[in-house]
């Protein structure tokens, strides 16, 4: 009986080891797999991107889909960084070169967060006189741009993503002023046509004064937000990529009325 109780012992630590090993291997990976990862990477780098200053940043494991990915850069390139992915055994899954560095699709990026940046330049300044809890700015790169069957081209407001070139430096005031969007929500104890009118002549005078274009703005208009959730009346003004062309005294009024209903009438269609 002893023997027997000894076995069974030794079975359910075994057992426990096994499903700690399994369910670590899965949280975090193992060393092993790791290693492989690695040596593939090196391995397709070489055979691949031989000829390229690319270098393996690092390998790392990935517990949502179980795969290794190795982040490969290079030190001369600052948009040509992009992954490789491994499964367990070592074998290469994907690589993501075209998908993020030919495409343009990091030089998008990098693109995104300048512009996010050039515009934080005036919602984090003290000078920014409103009380917002959503102000950015964002780019419109053409990933999914309607184009125009009849002329083949994008719609204005926006820049075509396959024309970006890599590593380029480009003019922050240029693509503002071609693509530059804001999101702004600002929170007033008024919440009318006319006040809305106001605040954007404000913001629209904030970012010249500030040298930091943009093509449109989608504004809110909105009474106080509450600690517990929502605000403290109902009722708000809206537009909807409202121009930065169209943010001038004269008839400024009726235009935001007219944006308001406009906005109203797309959310109630959707």
């Amino acid at each position: 009986m002893k023997k027997w109780l000894k076995i069974g012992a030794l079975v359910t630590a075994l057992s426990l080891i096994l499903g700690i090993g399994w369910f670590a291997n899965a949280l975090v990976g193992n060393p092993v797999s790791k290693w492989l990862a690695a040596r593939t990477a090196e391995k397709h780098l070489e055979e691949v991107y031989g000829e390229t200053d690319f270098v393996l940043e690092r390998v790392a494991y990935n517990f949502k889909d179980g795969n290794y990915y190795a982040h490969i850069k290079s030190p001369t390139s600052e948009d040509s960084s992009f992954s490789l992915y491994m499964n367990m055994w070592g074998g290469l899954e994907w690589d993501t070169y075209e998908s993020w560095v030919l495409t343009g699709n990091n030089t998008a990026d990098r693109l995104y967060m300048e512009y996010r940046d050039f515009t934080d330049t005036v919602f984090e300044s003290p000078e920014y006189p409103f009380t917002s809890f959503i102000t950015y700015g964002d780019l419109r790169i053409g990933f999914d741009t309607p184009y125009l069957e009849e002329e083949d081209l994008p719609p204005a407001g926006y820049i075509v993503l396959e024309e970006l070139v890599l590593d380029k430096q480009y003019d922050m005031k240029e693509l503002g002023a071609q693509a530059g969007r804001l999101v702004v929500y600002v929170e007033d104890d008024e919440v009318t046509v006319e006040r809305a009118a106001e605040v954007l002549l404000e913001l629209k005078q904030l970012f010249d004064d500030a040298g930091v274009t943009f093509y449109a703005i989608d504004f809110v208009l909105e009474y106080p937000r509450l600690e517990e959730g929502g605000t403290s009346k109902e009722g708000r003004v809206e537009t909807q990529e409202f121009l930065y062309t169209d943010i001038y005294e004269e008839g400024m009024t009726e235009r935001v009325k007219a944006a308001d209903a406009a906005a109203k009438e797309d959310y109630e269609e959707k």
